[in-house]
């Protein structure tokens, strides 16, 4: 069995022109541009609009493994993915292997929907290139897993989203490919599915599958990818174990303030976030406190093993801004047992001002004696409203405080001419 070897992959774009360049008046400044750029006095214009999506991508894929392909919105993991399944042409480099590629990258790509399903697997199989004998011989299998069974004489325009990626994946999987790629196709299907694909999927790849996994969910990729490569602005950041290579794409994203609603970051093998909120002194759950009461923030998370490290911690943000990111003073703490855990911090009264607050949780795990670290977000933060306490008068609004916090210090005044000079003047108060 062949490998997959990808060598110096890049493919770049051409952005269009704007409206105003477009014009006569604009085409006339392009022209004049490119004749300086000729003689040597000037940028040319059509360099400044290239884009690339990707550029100097290289890796090997053996047969068998799952790859995971990880990286922010527009980091160029589709467009890997259509290079490999031959939609798009590379700009530079090429991709050798040999073998029957099948992608999952577009919901029910190929199917008629004015036909049902029973024809429809015959002519997706035919586009693939698989005999007919070999489509009969499974037939029963594919209707099987993708529970469709009762509608194979029913157009597929009568089906639902779910059915028909059902049985999408179904055909693709029961194809005998050697390669197959998907993207995030497959979060579509509700958790069932989705369980019974990825289960599939590391059948597949004992047998020699290869696997090309886009996803956003992390524990997703952790499970069950044996590799992962995380894309970065179309470049490749770093290529392993998907356990570390998520683990570093984790604590970049968190290092960066970002508290999106990614999936799988509110959980990972190890932990899982399941909510936050504020607390009084006698326990009850409020979504708002008066600048005068002591209140905690309590999270509540499940360590999934035995033996683990973690450091809880909070990020809060008022208006779009990070105000402060506080941690437990311990660092990683040690919990010989695993389960249902809950972390209480406490709110210091006075401290807020009169607005909206947002709090994000995190975590930081790690197995007791291993360096490696993994961090867990809510993707959904805690929002609350600090107020004035009842019975509080102001003769004027601009008595309201000003800026995000206001912490009570201690002050003291005292003549300059009446305090001892140097440090032993500085007494504590």
């Amino acid at each position: 069995m062949n490998r997959l070897v990808v060598e110096g992959i890049g493919k770049r774009y051409t952005l269009g022109a704007s409206v105003e360049e477009r014009r006569p008046s604009g085409l006339v400044r392009r022209l004049a541009a490119r004749v300086r750029r000729a003689a040597g006095n000037g940028e040319d214009p059509e360099q400044s609009r290239e884009f690339w999506a990707l550029r100097d991508v290289s890796f090997t894929v053996e047969p068998g493994t799952v790859l995971g392909v990880i990286g922010a919105n527009g980091a160029g993991k589709t467009t890997l993915l259509k290079i490999l399944a031959r939609i798009i042409t590379p700009t530079e480099g090429r991709v050798t292997g040999s073998g029957r590629v099948v992608s999952l990258l577009e919901l029910g790509a190929g199917f008629d929907p004015d036909l049902p399903a029973r024809e429809n697997i015959f002519l997706n199989a035919a586009m693939l290139g698989v005999p007919r004998a070999v489509v009969a011989r499974r037939f029963d299998q594919i209707l099987e897993f993708a529970e469709v069974d009762k509608f194979v004489d029913t157009p597929l325009k009568h089906y639902s989203s779910g059915m028909y990626l059902r049985l999408a994946f179904s055909v693709a999987i029961n194809m005998e490919p050697s390669i197959l790629l998907a993207d995030e196709i497959l979060a579509v299907g509700d958790e069932s599915f989705q369980e019974r694909c990825l289960e599939r999927v590391k059948q597949e790849a004992e047998r020699g599958l290869t696997v090309l996994f886009v996803s956003h969910d992390m524990e997703a990729i952790v499970r069950v990818c044996n590799r992962t490569l995380w894309l970065n602005a179309g470049r490749i950041m770093e290529l392993g174990d998907s356990e570390g290579v998520v683990a570093e794409y984790q604590n970049s994203v968190w290092a960066r303030g970002m508290t999106g609603s990614e999936k799988g970051r509110h959980a990972n093998r190890f932990a899982i976030i399941h909510d936050v909120r504020i607390v009084t002194e006698d326990g009850r759950e409020v979504r708002g406190m008066s600048t005068s009461d002591m209140t905690h923030l309590r999270m509540r998370f499940e360590l999934l093993e035995n033996h683990l490290c973690a450091c809880a911690a909070y990020d809060v943000r008022s208006r779009g801004q990070m105000i402060f990111r506080t941690a437990d003073p311990i660092g990683m703490r040690s919990f010989r047992n695993g389960g249902m855990w809950e972390a209480l911090m406490r709110l210091p009264h006075r401290f807020f001002n009169e607005m909206t607050y947002s709090v994000v949780p995190s975590l930081t795990v790690a197995r007791e004696g291993d360096g490696r670290r993994q961090y867990v977000l809510m993707g959904e933060p805690l929002s609350f409203i600090v107020y004035a306490p009842d019975g509080t008068e102001r003769k004027e609004k601009e008595m309201r405080p000003s800026g995000y916090l206001t912490p009570q210090f201690r002050w003291r005044f005292q003549r300059v001419d009446e305090k001892p000079e140097g440090v032993q003047g500085v007494e504590r108060f």
